[in-house]
């Protein structure tokens, strides 16, 4: 059994959302991994570091599985982990600090576990916050050094910087953490969007739950995987599948502000490592490792075409969502002017809808037909598309 596998089987009972807690494992494994193992992509070498936002609505359990790996991570004592509300000032200089380990020894590179159970409260608000994350994400980039130069403050120098992400968040304050600019700045494109809106069971814990995390034995699996070292390989089978999965993604039309899909390719790789680990630590990547990966990932997608639909600079952003979002749950995408201003009177007035329905009509997403005195409209098959082919859930 592979320990993601024991991870999520021992909180079969709790509410949290099943890939709440198996995201937030993956995350767990590397952070832990640092920059011991990598892939060589030939012209650069792929570390297993990744961010993670798990997104659901007020109540969902999101912080429960964030507690967890957290714990189990600062049980591990290999990497440093940084919580509480901090400015990336803060960040920066904690992680260019000397770290010393309870059990002798110390941290001199800037390998670190950013974690929060409320994102919006972890970093203080920044312009520059995460734009310096998303630079910080690319760890080959930022050999041997990365340097952060600033009049007041001076310079702060981060020696072999490797940094996991794992954060959780609601819409509204994901909307608040994540501003437009990193929408399409590269942010979000590194970033698996992990989005639940139902808890996996209902469970009001009068009794013990007849099974929970054994911390013991998931610590001792993620302190063996902290010590291994070297180059991950991978199988013929596993190569055959990525080949094949590629070339349709690196040639998809589908429409994608965020970069998303172009980074796809990477961090497909990067949960394979990771995936790979989970099952044991000899650096080879297999089929079902390379499966899964390309699976979870796509999951993803649709996590981050539900909390990005509707950003934006112009005033319509929001409505328009709104419209979107309602024809897509629609039969036949089709919905009349009348039903949409009777539904959406609050948020949406007729000379808005018309701009709307005028700009979406332009674009190719929908089309309009007249039926007397009724307005018709219908997204076209190829906008439907876009946005169901990775199986995206819309409230």
């Amino acid at each position: 059994m592979s320990w993601i596998t024991e991870l999520v089987n021992s909180t079969a009972e709790a509410e949290s959302p099943e890939r709440f807690q198996y995201w937030s494992g993956l995350a767990a494994i590397s952070a832990v991994t640092k920059k011991n193992m990598y892939l060589d992509r030939h012209y650069y070498k792929l570390y297993p570091n990744i961010y993670v936002f798990l997104v659901g609505r007020s109540g969902l359990r999101k912080a429960n599985p964030v507690t967890l790996v957290k714990q189990l991570v600062q049980e591990v004592g290999s990497t440093r982990v940084i919580l509480g509300r901090n400015s990336i000032q803060a960040v920066l200089k904690e992680l260019g600090k000397a770290y010393s380990l309870e059990g002798g020894g110390i941290i001199k590179d800037a390998s670190g576990f950013l974690v929060s159970g409320e994102l919006a409260s972890f970093l203080v608000k920044d312009p520059e916050a995460l734009t310096i994350l998303t630079d910080l994400y690319d760890t080959h980039a930022n050999e041997p050094e990365w340097k952060n130069t600033l009049k007041t403050a001076g310079t702060d120098v981060l020696k072999h910087p490797c940094l996991t992400l794992l954060g959780a968040t609601n819409e509204i304050h994901f909307k608040e953490a994540v501003p437009p600019t990193a929408i399409g700045g590269g942010f979000i494109a590194r970033t698996l969007i992990v989005f639940e809106q139902q808890r996996r069971v209902i469970n009001d814990l009068m009794d013990a739950p007849l099974v929970v995390p054994n911390l013991k034995d998931l610590t001792c699996y993620l302190r063996e995987i902290s010590k291994r070292v070297g180059q991950f390989r991978i199988l013929g089978a596993a190569k055959l599948v990525y080949r094949e999965w590629y070339k349709n993604i690196a040639t998809s039309t589908n429409e994608d502000t965020t970069g998303t899909l172009e980074r796809i390719g990477d961090t497909v790789l990067k949960v394979a490592m990771l995936l790979s680990l989970a099952d044991d630590t000899s650096l080879e990547i297999r089929q079902e490792n390379m499966s899964e990966a390309i699976y979870r990932c796509e999951e993803c997608i649709s996590g981050m075409r539900r909390v990005t639909l509707g950003e934006g600079r112009n005033i319509d952003a929001e409505p328009t969502a709104i419209i979107l979002k309602d024809l897509l749950k629609r039969p036949g995408y089709i919905a009349t002017r009348k039903q949409l201003l009777q539904k959406y009177w609050g948020h949406v007035d007729y000379i808005t809808l018309d701009r709307i329905a005028e700009t979406l009509l332009r674009a190719g997403a929908i089309t309009v037909t007249n039926a007397g005195k009724e307005v018709i409209y219908e997204l076209t098959k190829k906008t439907a598309e876009s946005f169901l082919k990775f199986k995206i859930e819309l409230n």
